[in-house]
């Protein structure tokens, strides 16, 4: 009987919660579900969250994202994000694990807030940041390299690739000068504190660990993972080597060891007098 009442409170609580916390629910029918499942990582790191499961949410199948951060109070805060996405919109509402009993709306506001900015601004902010740069017309050339941290790679890749030893590192170079430069991306390295350098691995290599680390985390009696799928699944989001006209703007990943990097160097030849023009890249 007492294990019935506890149970009948529990529900009558869960019923209480959407008067709540409803306001804090994101729903939109302007964003696809892949700037859904974006706008949430990035609103979790922005909150200073560090994500240690993410489910990508596709049309009619749900995502999840749980993440953790230090507490005022000491140990972690637990918090999870839910996003639905539909043929007519999305949905997205974060909540600390515990809220449930507490009607603590603390992170859903914050949560919002920040789901909220990326997507009323951050095509904005964007367009900004393009314009001040120069974009492909005009500040010279230069690069953009964006390591992506642990299961971000799941937002491009659907796989894990920091499971697998693998960073990948986002490159864009923008020629807005009016040379003409060849691009080789063997030619980017990055660099550790001791500014040491270390060399892209080969897409085979990438290939076999990514394999290797999906079948291990596969459920038992899954069929065994395709290498060769991995292999065409890197290769596609691969930058590749170029000749950069003005105007030109290559974009893709190249794959390094996981580490500790605080810099990445890259080499461009110009085309005409083929000297090489070195730029060095902070993160």
């Amino acid at each position: 009987m007492l294990r019935r009442l506890v149970l009948l409170a529990l529900a009558a609580l869960v019923a209480g919660c959407p008067s709540v916390q409803q306001q804090y629910v994101v729903r939109r029918a302007n964003l696809s579900c892949d700037e859904a499942n974006r706008y949430a990582f990035a609103s979790m790191r922005s909150l200073g969250y560090s994500v240690g499961q993410f489910r990508l949410a596709t049309v009619g199948a749900p995502g999840m994202i749980k993440a953790t951060r230090p507490s005022e109070r000491g140990g972690d805060d637990h918090v999870t994000v839910d996003i639905r996405c539909q043929p007519d919109g999305i949905e997205v509402f974060g909540a600390k694990d515990e809220s449930l009993l507490k009607q603590d709306v603390t992170f859903s506001r914050g949560f919002f807030l920040a789901f909220t900015g990326l997507a009323d601004h951050g095509p904005e902010t964007a367009a900004w940041n393009e314009q001040q740069s120069g974009g492909t017309t005009s500040g010279g050339a230069k690069f953009k390299i964006q390591p992506q941290i642990g299961l971000e790679t799941k937002l491009d890749f659907g796989e894990d690739l920091a499971a697998a030893g693998i960073l990948a590192v986002k490159v864009t170079v923008q020629n807005g000068s009016d040379r003409t430069y060849k691009l080789d991306p063997a030619a980017i390295e990055l660099r550790n504190a001791a500014d040491y350098g270390v060399k892209p691995i080969g897409l085979g290599e990438a290939a076999a660990k990514l394999a290797s680390a999906s079948a291990a985390d596969a459920a038992a009696g899954a069929p065994p993972t395709d290498p060769g799928r991995m292999a065409d699944l890197l290769r596609g989001r691969a930058l590749t080597g170029r000749t950069l006209r003005p105007g030109d703007q290559a974009e893709g990943f190249i794959y390094f060891p996981t580490g500790s990097y605080t810099r990445a160097r890259a080499t461009l030849v110009d085309t005409a007098t083929d000297e090489s023009e070195g730029f060095l890249v902070e993160f």
